[in-house]
Parts: structure tokens; sequence; C-alpha cells
């Protein structure tokens, strides 16, 4: 799913890690979309004076989730050359609409006698999103000041003198980014209907994200900053910037906008609410590929890869309201459905390893075995390690109309080291099942004209 949405200098330096990180690659590729877009905020826009910062909410549960390794990763690819932004404009814990304003205003003031001249850009990064979600409750303005902000226009706030009068605190272009961590039970607790009614989470981008494999300890190579980032970066601060569709994207977007409005028409609203700014979230994150590139056109391939990663939050929008919407309890699911989405989720294949972290304490590795062996649809064997240790159990969900397996056969129980996880390959040696079948793809929506970016 991740070739799909990869594109540009972003994409290659993300995929360039993979092998030295645990995190989700679509995590990791979140976080530096809002945070290079964070960095580039005001200095290039789109041609309609519009921002092109990414806001994004990575969701998944502590522990499997990796949402701080991804998060530390992006910052890692991001390297040196960012870190003078980093080390001024980071804010967090801000759960009010004065203490945005205060903040945002302060920034911009401490600027004001620099030689470039006031620059407020700013991003929020929360770790622990939901106790600002919590505390945020109490204040009216909060959610209101956050929509502003993310449009580009005005917001103020009047202080209280001790006279009684007080200043008015005033940012006419607030330049912020964002970007916070969240499990599924905080978000099904703490994002309320009635603000996201409001709009204040269809500016937001979630994804689910997952551990993507368990690397050996102390195995972990470092991982180096992207030079062509870097060089991006010194691109948007030469001038001004104004990014727009070229002209043989243009259908594509159309197309695009027209799929939204009927996919919108034909979705409960407290779900299509989440939507109504899908359009502009596909054009800021495909300028953000684009100057990622240097480049002041969007080419119509990066608007698709644009296009793929926000069709991946829809999917985990649509997860995390339909199954988590507050005031309903979700059903406890079967071990088979369990085992099913998570192999579904890593593309059809997952290391035992990876899936017994998913199930948390519902099986063990025996029991996962004995459980798969009932199911049709799911084979086991071993894989190929990439060092002198056991070679993993790897898990595969069957296509529709595969061969089925062969019939039990109990597999000894191993005590696996678990090696990064690599592609299948053709085996030379016997191994447990013998069930040889191409990858699974998902299978296209009729009607929505971009199903290959699913």
């Amino acid at each position: 799913m991740f070739d799909t949405m990869k594109y540009g200098p972003i994409g290659d330096a993300v995929d360039a890690i993979m092998p030295q990180t645990e995190a989700d690659p679509i995590g990791i590729y979140a976080s530096t979309l809002s945070l290079f877009s964070a960095a580039i905020n005001g200095l290039v826009r789109t041609d309609e004076g519009r921002p092109v910062c990414v806001w994004t909410v990575l969701a998944g549960r502590s522990g499997i989730g990796c949402k701080g390794t991804a998060y530390r990763a992006s910052r890692a690819l991001l390297g040196p050359h960012f870190e003078g932004f980093f080390s001024t404009r980071v804010l967090n814990g801000i759960s009010s609409g004065p203490s945005l304003v205060g903040n945002l205003y302060g920034i911009e003031l401490a600027s004001m006698g620099s030689e470039g001249g006031p620059d407020g850009r700013a991003c929020i990064v929360e770790e622990e999103w939901a106790e600002v979600l919590k505390r945020a409750k109490r204040c009216p303005t909060f959610d209101q000041k956050l929509r502003t902000a993310w449009d580009g226009n005005e917001i103020s706030n009047r202080t209280k003198g001790k006279d009684g009068t007080g200043d008015v605190q005033k940012v006419e272009s607030p330049l912020l980014g964002f970007t916070v961590h969240v499990t599924p039970g905080e978000w099904a607790k703490y994002v309320s209907s009635s603000a996201a009614l409001g709009g204040s989470y269809n500016r937001l981008l979630p994804v689910l994200v997952e551990q993507s494999k368990m690397l050996p300890y102390g195995k972990r190579a470092p991982i180096r900053a992207d030079k062509r980032l870097a060089e991006a970066y010194r691109w948007a601060k030469d001038k001004p910037r104004e990014i727009a569709l070229a002209k043989e994207a243009h259908k594509a977007y159309d197309e695009i906008r027209a799929y939204m409005i009927g996919k919108m028409a034909s979705t409960p609203e407290h779900v299509g609410v989440y939507f109504e700014r899908t359009a502009e979230q596909v054009f800021r994150v495909a300028a953000v590929l684009a100057a990622s590139e240097m480049k002041t056109r969007i080419s119509k391939k990066a608007l698709m890869a644009a296009w793929a990663f926000v069709q991946y939050s829809i999917n985990s929008v649509e997860k995390l309201v339909t199954e988590n919407h507050s005031g309903t309890q979700s059903k406890v699911k079967s071990l088979p459905d369990v085992i099913r989405e998570t192999l579904k989720r890593h593309g059809g294949e997952a290391t035992s390893t990876l899936l017994l972290r998913s199930l948390q304490a519902r099986t063990n590795a025996q029991g996962l075995r004995e459980t798969v062996d009932q199911l049709d649809d799911v084979e086991y064997f071993r894989g190929k390690s990439s060092t002198a240790g056991p070679k993993p159990i790897i898990y595969r969900l069957l296509t529709d109309g595969a061969e089925k397996k062969p019939e039990r056969q109990d597999a000894p129980v191993l005590t696996l080291v678990e090696p990064p996880k690599t592609a299948p390959v053709t085996r030379k040696e016997p191994v447990e099942k013998k069930v040889v079948i191409p990858q699974p793809q998902q299978a296209p929506a009729p009607s929505n004209p971009f199903a290959a970016c699913l």
C-alpha cells in the first residue's frame, strides 16, 4: 500500500530507511509530510494563496503503533538543516484558543527585528494528544481558532490587563504545522461528534499505523539526513514560491473532486463530515511533494500519489469512526477475523512475531498455528532468513479462488528470533506449506476511478 503513495525525495527517503526502523512506513511518511510542510509554510503557498501545511494524526495502539519511532525517524531524515526551525518553533501543550494565539503571536513578535522580517512559522507536536483533547474541552474557542489557523486566516485574542483593558494579540496569517499521536481508543473517547460536525477534524489526516517488523537488538543502524530534502528546504527559503497544478493534472483533480462529492452523498453524516476538505487535502499533499522536488508545478503522478495517501487516511477515518464511534460499544472480534484483518493491513503477509504482537495476549505461537490450521484462507510457511539465525514463520492470506491448503500437518514448536521482514522468495527446500499463490490485491470499488491507489 505504501508503494502507491510514496513519491519524490520524501517517498524515496522513507523507503531507503525502512530496513533500519520498526516504524510503519506510512507513519514516517505522514510525519515527514507534516514537518517538511511546516518548515516551508509561508514561503511556499498554492497559486490561490492557500497554505501548504499538512496536518496529520498518527493513530496506533501503544507499544505496537510505533508512533514515536515514526516521528523520530522523520526528524532524523530532515536532519540538521531543519534544526533551526524545530529548536525554536515546536509547540506543545496548547489546549485553548488564547494559548494558541498567544504562542503564534509571540513567535512572530520575536522575529520582528530579524533580517528576513517577521516569521510566524510554528508546528504543534503532541505525542500524547489525548491529554490536550481532554483539557481543550474546557475552552469554547480552541476548535474554532484551530480551524481558522489551518485556513491561514486571521486569529486574534484580547488579553486582560490589570486595569481591565488589555491588549489585542493578532496573527494575520497563521503559519501553523501540526502532527500528533493518539490511540484508537482515545480517539473514540475524546473526539466528539459535535466538534467533528463543526469541521474541526476534517482539517486533519488521521492514519492508522502499526509496527512494521522487529529488528534484532543492537542491529539498528543510525538514520542519516536526506540531502535532497535539505536542498529542497534551501530552495523553498530562497524566495516565495507558488505551487499550481500542471495542465496534465487538471482532469484528474476534477475527477477526484467529483468522486468525493459522490462518496459524501452516500456516507452517513457523522463519517462524511471528515471528508469535506478532501480535495484541498490532496492538493496540499501534492504541493508538498512537488516542493520536495523543487518544482512549482504538480505533475499528475504527484497528484495521484497524494490521492493514494489521502485515500488511506479516508479508510483510517472510516475505521476509527465506525468501529470506535463515541457512545457505542465495539464488538469483540473472533480470533480468525483479527488474524485476517492484520494480514490485510500488512499487504497479505506478516511474520509470526508481528502477527502475535497485533493479537496481544489472545493467543501464543502454538495457538496461532492451530487456529490457522483450521482456516481455508490463511497459510504459513518458513521464510528465508537474512542472518544465520532461525528462519521466520510467515503467515499469508490467500486470495479468492486460490488452491486450498493441504490437510493439516502438525508443525514443530519453534522459538523464533524474527529478523526484518523480507519479501517472499521461491524456496528450494521443503516447507510446511507448499501453496504458492500470487500476491493478494485489494478488490477495487467499481465506482472509484482511482481504485489503483487504494
